[in-house]
């Protein structure tokens, strides 16, 4: 964790990466990361609602 916020300071720093990029960079990663984790979501309750189905 220290580690990753060196290297973001760095980046603010050094090469003048703007902090609104990252934040809408941050921003997408974590809405990306949510709709997979909701479509693996839906894809279990679906396996899980047909194996009750068919028993």
């Amino acid at each position: 964790m220290v580690a990753c916020g060196a290297f973001l300071l760095m980046a603010v720093k050094v090469y003048d990466v703007p902090l609104s990029d990252m934040g809408s960079n941050l921003l997408a990663m974590v809405l990306g990361l949510a709709v997979i984790i909701g479509a693996a979501a839906l894809l279990g309750r679906l396996i899980a609602t047909l194996r009750q189905r068919f028993k």
